[in-house]
């Protein structure tokens, strides 16, 4: 059985809710693929649970299921599998009467639980007279809804319209893996290749799970995306199929943004559509499912300096590398593709450097201040009359202080002294901040550069300090 990585607060927070005297309901979500079935199979492992996974089909084919995990649970090894409670409020009574019989907790599991309410209106609604009259009155069963579909969840079962709406107790958001939970996913990969794999994965580990450790970072490219039957050739485009409708025009979308239409009106005019506002809607749905972000100036309020960006990096490399390489992929002519991907990776690799900076400075304990908020800033320098960004800025609890860091992913002989003076003039310019601390994240570096880093008060982090 392979190793259960990561996961260390939700277990232990599911773990606490398990241990105490009352009902419990926890609703954890995510995208699809980011292994939220894997932390609900760790967390009941050696706990009596009935688990049952929705299936896109008619209400009595998810009652059926659902029976079946009852009374398997009730019976072990039995024979006669036709059996079917009457609907799902029986089937739920049943799951009360199995908890009155155990000696601890019993933890009735429903995952995939979008694909239950879609298929049966009135499931909620049975579900939260369970709860108020059944469930509440025991305090013996623990309940998780789990589900892949964020919108529905945030809205339908989280939302303050929703029949469960003030039932949950404990609410669990499932994100891809930072950059050392992947480390402890890949332990046999160099950390240079580790950045790669981190940035064409996302951190996802259903994803991470096909890089083979002992091959290049070249080969495994090629093997996860540049092959018929590569397990990530087609995967945005299932995504895309599987939650939205008319998936061709989010495909066209994805597609300008991957190729630098960064503003609404300039994503909308690359494809086609009359005006930004008609292109919101599908920005937020593509936003909700985080596969991009609206992102604005940290410190900034102002609309008109808000832009789009991929936050998922696997569908970012798909649509910049993948996308329009699908007929090349059907010959088996991938060779100047993969080339081209080779050659392109180190500046790929740049936000995602920035995004790996960023979950080093979430998990020290030693910073100035613990950060509010870790984003980016970019705007104006009135003294060159120029645009100026800045690729890090972690903000203290009122905004008065900030850290503020540059991050270059380059060999160490590209480094230079003029790098630390234009840091040291773009953290002058942040609106609000009366003080800053300085840092410079590098993927290696020399000692003179960082010499003169610290005559002038920037402290230098190397990569590889990322995992002492």
């Amino acid at each position: 059985m392979n190793e259960f990585i990561g996961r260390e607060i939700e277990l232990k927070n599911l773990n606490n809710m398990y241990n105490s005297d009352k009902f419990e309901m926890a609703v954890i979500y995510g995208r699809r693929r980011v292994g939220k079935t894997s932390l609900i199979k760790q967390f009941i492992s050696n706990k009596p649970a009935i688990y049952v996974q929705g299936v896109e089909a008619t209400a009595e084919t998810n009652l059926r299921f659902l029976s079946n995990a009852i009374l398997d649970f009730e019976e072990p090894g039995r024979v006669n599998k036709h059996k079917t409670f009457y609907d799902f409020a029986e089937a739920f009574e049943e799951v009360q009467d199995i908890a009155n019989n155990q000696n601890e907790k019993m933890i009735f599991v429903m995952d995939e639980y979008p694909y239950f309410a879609e298929a049966s209106a009135e499931i909620s609604s049975i579900l939260q007279y369970t709860i108020d009259h059944i469930y509440k009155e025991k305090n013996n069963i623990m309940l998780i809804l789990c589900g892949s579909s964020m919108s529905f969840m945030e809205h339908q079962v989280l939302g303050y319209k929703s029949p469960l709406y003030g039932r949950k107790t404990g609410q669990f958001k499932i994100r891809p893996f930072d950059i050392f939970n992947t480390k402890k996913m890949l332990p046999k990969v160099n950390n240079e290749d580790l950045l790669a794999y981190y940035g064409i994965t996302d951190g996802i580990p259903q994803y991470l799970s096909f890089i083979d450790q002992t091959k290049s970072v070249e080969e495994n490219i090629q093997e996860m995306f540049l092959n018929q039957n590569a397990p990530l050739q087609n995967e945005p485009n299932v995504l895309l199929q599987e939650e939205l409708r008319k998936p061709a025009t989010y495909f066209s979308i994805l597609n300008a943004l991957a190729h630098g239409k960064n503003k609404s009106t300039q994503i909308s005019q690359a494809i086609g559509m009359s005006s930004g506002s008609s292109i919101s809607a599908y920005l937020n749905n593509l936003i909700d499912l985080e596969i991009i972000e609206r992102k604005q100036p940290i410190f900034e309020n102002s609309p008109r300096k808000a832009i789009y960006a991929f936050k998922d990096n696997m569908f970012k490399f798909w649509f910049k590398f993948i996308a329009e390489a699908q007929d090349q992929i059907a010959l088996e002519r991938t060779k100047g593709i993969l080339i081209g991907i080779m050659d392109e990776l180190p500046r790929f690799l740049g936000p995602v450097f920035e995004q790996a900076s960023r979950d080093w400075l979430w998990q020290k304990d030693d910073l100035p201040f613990y950060p509010k908020k870790i984003s980016s800033w970019w705007g104006n320098n009135p003294i060159k009359h120029r645009q100026e960004e800045i690729d890090v800025v972690a903000s203290n609890h009122d905004d008065s202080e900030a850290i503020v860091g540059e991050c270059k992913w380059r060999n160490a002989d590209k480094l230079n002294h003029e790098m630390i003076d234009t840091l040291i003039t773009r953290a002058a310019l942040l609106p609000k901040v009366r003080k800053t601390y300085l840092y410079f994240f590098v993927k290696e570096s020399t000692d003179n550069f960082e010499k003169y880093a610290r005559e002038h008060n920037v402290y230098v982090v190397r990569y590889e300090d990322f995992f002492e």
